[in-house]
């Protein structure tokens, strides 16, 4: 693997669970963005987003992305589901989309909704949000992935396409 593993996708696409399991696939580290970031300031996301603002985490992604272009090569980063909308991941490494319909990720997150994911808990624009992103997940994806298949079988499939490239 000559470049980095960049997944992106909504909350509760599997992010970093696929992560963790195609970093061991292809013996890299993982970098998971948001938990970086929650590492950096001793924070959730959600306290983050409580105690400085939505603006303000969106600044630490964009900063931390620039880190990553910078300094990480070979690994596979999960990012968190905003940062497409203000950073061209392409600049990180080849980008998997995991896709989902809104249904199944809120069923997903629907437990950790509360304490773990802030733009959750206003669930009037869950669906905006969702259709805001999906456009540009499309326009930053190198591949689309069916983000409800097997979590093996997403691995492989990703580790697949990088050893084919």
């Amino acid at each position: 693997m000559s470049n980095n593993i960049v997944l992106i996708g909504f909350m509760g696409a599997g992010k970093t669970t696929i992560g963790r399991e195609v970093a061991k696939l292809c013996n890299s580290m993982l970098f998971d963005t948001d938990k970086m970031i929650e590492a950096n300031y001793d924070m959730s996301v959600n306290e983050i987003f409580g105690r400085f603002g939505e603006e303000y985490f969106r600044e630490c992604e964009v900063n931390l992305c620039n880190f990553i272009r910078d300094n990480v090569k070979n690994a596979v980063i999960s990012t968190g589901g905003g940062i497409p909308m203000r950073y061209n991941l392409k600049k990180l490494g080849v980008v998997f989309y995991l896709k989902a319909p809104l249904e199944a990720l809120i069923e997903r997150v629907e437990d950790d909704t509360i304490n773990m994911r802030p733009l959750f808990s206003r669930f009037e624009i869950i669906g905006d949000l969702y259709n805001d992103r999906i456009r540009e997940y499309e326009v930053q994806a190198d591949y689309i992935i069916n983000a409800l298949d097997d979590i093996s079988e997403i691995s492989n499939k990703i580790y697949s396409y990088i050893k084919g490239n």
